[in-house]
């Protein structure tokens, strides 16, 4: 999140088929994978990226390891909280998790668990030494998500009618979920140092009403909120991701997140109904990988120009296709850089060169 108003920054995430079809293409895979290779695949995407896109100040030509980037500690990524719940999960010969959903039987008697109490809390404990052993710092990338994220993993797509018809059933496991977070938290906070409030990642937020979020689902956001304030003694702080979907119909509902910082949101929104609603909190617009692919080229100008123009904070570009190659995403690089200019700011690019899905070892081969 950019917080000059002079810089209009842009983070870049491309999927793990895109390095596959653009970059791992030529050069293979080991059967196996080390630090080694993650660190010498860190060095030649840098390059790679300074080939192509290095006119818009991304990558380099002589590279240097940015340790407090590759010593990042992400076991299980955005789905620790459900497994040390019990949630069951498997990694796919493809690369990434598959899981399998919880019956009620098994949430009803779901307490919650401290994660410095179980074996992924020893894992964490041990990546973090093996880290500062190589690097000499560690650093992690620990994603708690949000109460609603965690419970469509455990639940399925039964947690959306547990909401309207058996909402007992859903404010135990939500309130189990909300408490397993903030001691997570609390474990985190306190081998890694200090985080920037709560962040909240409300993705299957999207899938409900406004009214029902805020009946059933914005007690435990809060909860998590003040419980971050009350650990670092701080006022509170929140960065909320929406998802890349229209957020304005949520702006009202996320009003009462206390220290509400910045909001994520589709590209697409009203900007300016949001900030009538929310006028001291920051908009990031995301533009989605599907409308780079579909939209008409002249309307996809449009619709980037507007946002930027409207007040988006920043620009977050994640998950791009292998479809949309190195040319294009130069061509919309260089789009972005001359409407930002119109707007009086400088785009500033930073395109993530690792995949989380190989930071956090996901792929059999990996392990």
């Amino acid at each position: 999140m950019n917080d000059n108003t002079n810089i209009l920054a842009v983070s870049v995430y491309f999927v793990w088929q895109w390095w596959e079809e653009h970059y791992q293409k030529t050069r293979g895979r080991p059967d196996t994978i080390d630090m080694d290779w993650l660190d010498e695949t860190y060095l030649g995407r840098q390059c790679f990226l300074h080939q192509h896109l290095g006119q818009s100040g991304v990558g380099s030509a002589n590279p240097v390891l940015d340790r407090s980037f590759v010593s990042r500690v992400m076991p299980f990524h955005t789905m620790i909280v459900p497994v040390i719940l019990g949630m069951e999960i498997a990694i796919q010969e493809i690369g990434g998790y598959t899981w399998k959903s919880m019956p009620p039987e098994q949430l009803q008697k779901l307490e919650p668990v401290d994660i410095a109490q179980t074996a992924v809390g020893d894992l964490i404990a041990e990546q973090k030494q093996e880290r500062l052993n190589r690097y000499g710092l560690a650093t992690q990338m620990i994603d708690l998500a949000s109460v609603s994220n965690n419970a469509f993993m455990l639940r399925g797509v039964e947690f959306y009618s547990d909401l309207i018809v058996d909402q007992a059933l859903a404010h135990h496991y939500l309130q189990v979920l909300a408490e397993t977070m903030c001691m997570t938290y609390r474990f985190v906070t306190g081998l890694f140092g200090p985080i920037k409030g709560f962040p909240l990642g409300n993705c299957n937020v999207t899938m409900m009403s406004p009214q029902l979020y805020a009946k059933m689902i914005r007690q435990y956001d809060i909860q998590c909120v003040e419980y971050a304030a009350s650990l670092a003694g701080k006022p509170p702080h929140c960065d909320l991701h929406h998802c890349d979907v229209k957020t304005e119909p949520f702006a009202q509902a996320y009003s009462e997140i206390p220290g509400l910082h910045s909001l994520q949101g589709s590209y697409e929104s009203d900007i300016a109904q949001i900030q009538r609603v929310l006028p001291d909190v920051l908009f990031s617009a995301m533009i989605s990988p599907v409308d780079l692919l579909n939209k008409p080229a002249a309307q996809l100008h449009h619709d980037i120009d507007h946002c930027i123009a409207a007040g988006a904070n920043d620009l977050a570009i994640w998950n791009i296709d292998p479809q949309f190659g190195p040319a294009r995403v130069r061509e919309l690089f260089s789009l972005i850089t001359k409407i930002a200019a119109r707007c009086g700011k400088t785009a500033k690019f930073t395109v993530v060169p690792l995949t989380w899905e190989e930071m956090a070892w996901e792929f059999p081969t990996y392990l």
